[in-house]
């Protein structure tokens, strides 16, 4: 219990950081928004604003460091017993309200989010024609980093209606726009927490605070997922509730229904909707293909086909922490730079055939899911610290002992990433980018090698 405590405590004291003047926890805000006055006040009658940025970010440091230790000791605790699931889920809750009610933290990928919305709410045009460029008067495009100013949108079509509805609802509420997100990401985490532990305790009874706790009070979900706005937290929700109901008898239906929105949210997710075909191949499977076709049909409709790119060009424009993107540098220096392509494609086709082996081993579901998306995260060209949401709904749940320690280091790993942000005016500093590459990487790729012979 006092674990949990004092991983509560080291978020609250990350918040008041970030809400220190050139915090390097947070990032440049769009015209008309303003961090949360609460945290702004504490930093200031703290001293922190009279610190300097390589001063917080020590101070930082030195508490996600802390942060880390406490959250290791919570899952000790859970894993052996000696932690109940009631204190992990008061905990999460805590922490993830801190999280919500925070300054922004780490990244700004909610200004696409926001941007995106108001392209095809606002300016009625179409978001995976038109880029943000195209739009420099929107406080959201303006503010966004520069490798997405080119770029259409790689969200689902789903995913860009409900931002389209946000804008229509908070249409010049810039500020209020992105608490709308945190609080979107922070209520879906706390519900894929919940029916975590309810799967768990229905299939893994005596993992139940375990596999709440890798949802709810990890640090890379708490910190980078909800702190930052992330998409991928309804991800983890549907995926959370898919299990669920997949753990139910007679409901193979509805599974199909929330890992088509999941899909239609973010389209990399594909496999695991493959997998559940699969699974219920024969007869039935023609009722799901109607299903997945209905759904899929709605969404576009607003857009037309163009808005499945997303899951052509896998979703990312950037790499990041990637074990492919390592293997391929090093290709490149002995073979020149299609070398490197061809190792990312390689990953890809492994992929696939572990997934294949996964599929015709019957595994439990929670089993074949949680593996394949680990696996996925970590063959993909870029793994960024908001996607461990793909696979921590499952980590806790999983059967290989090993395959559940690989899972959580590799959550712990892409938490120390992307620390400091990126500064209010430039890009990510070459320090940050050579532990992301050379530090984070090879440790994933090791990970990525171990997953896959267990598999």
């Amino acid at each position: 219990m006092k674990a949990a405590a004092a991983l509560v405590a080291g978020y609250v004291a990350l918040a008041v950081v970030a809400g220190a003047t050139n915090s390097p926890l947070t990032v440049l805000l769009p015209s008309g928004a303003h961090p949360p006055a609460w945290a702004s006040s504490v930093a200031r009658d703290a001293g922190l604003d009279g610190v300097g940025r390589q001063g917080l970010t020590a101070i930082a440091w030195a508490l996600l460091v802390a942060v880390m230790l406490a959250y290791a000791f919570v899952l000790v605790g859970a894993w052996r017993g000696r932690l109940a699931v009631g204190p992990v889920l008061v905990a999460s809750g805590v922490a993830l309200a801190v999280s919500v009610a925070a300054p922004l933290l780490l990244s700004r990928d909610v200004y696409t989010y926001a941007a995106y919305g108001r392209i095809a709410a606002l300016d009625h045009a179409d978001p995976y024609v038109a880029t943000l460029s195209m739009f420099p008067h929107d406080a959201f495009a303006a503010a966004s980093s520069e490798q997405w100013q080119h770029t259409h949108s790689h969200y689902g079509p789903l995913f860009t209606l409900l931002g389209a509805g946000i804008a229509r609802l908070w249409p010049t509420a810039v500020g209020t726009t992105i608490l709308v997100y945190k609080l979107l990401a922070g209520l879906a985490i706390a519900a894929a927490t919940g029916l975590v532990t309810l799967t768990a305790t229905h299939v893994r009874p005596e993992r139940a605070a375990f596999a709440a706790a890798v949802v709810g009070l990890d640090p890379v979900i708490v910190l980078h997922t909800v702190g930052g706005a992330h998409v991928q937290a309804l991800v983890a929700l549907l995926l959370a509730a898919a299990l669920f109901v997949a753990t139910r008898p007679g409901r193979a239906s509805s599974v199909t229904v929330l890992l088509t929105l999941a899909c239609l949210v973010e389209g990399i997710l594909v496999p695991v909707l493959a997998l559940w075909l699969w699974r219920n191949r024969g007869r039935p499977v023609i009722r799901h293909l109607v299903v997945v076709a209905a759904l899929t049909a709605a969404s576009l409709a607003p857009f037309g086909v163009q808005a499945l790119r997303p899951v052509a060009n896998l979703g990312g424009i950037e790499a990041w922490a990637s074990p492919s993107h390592l293997v391929g540098r090093a290709a490149q220096l002995v073979a020149g730079h299609g070398a490197g392509e061809v190792v990312h494609v390689a990953f890809l086709v492994l992929f696939a055939a572990l997934a294949v082996r996964i599929a015709r081993r019957r595994l439990p579901v929670a089993d074949a899911w949680g593996t394949t998306l680990l696996l996925l995260a970590l063959s993909l060209p870029f793994l960024l610290p908001w996607q461990a949401a793909w696979f921590t709904p499952f980590v806790g749940l999983l059967a290989d002992t090993v395959v559940v320690a690989c899972g959580t280091l590799a959550a712990g790993v892409l938490a120390l990433t992307l620390v400091p942000a990126d500064p209010f005016h430039g890009f990510t500093s070459p320090a940050v980018l050579d532990g992301v590459h050379y530090g984070a990487a090879p440790v994933l790729l090791a990970l990525f090698a171990v997953v896959a012979a267990r598999t």
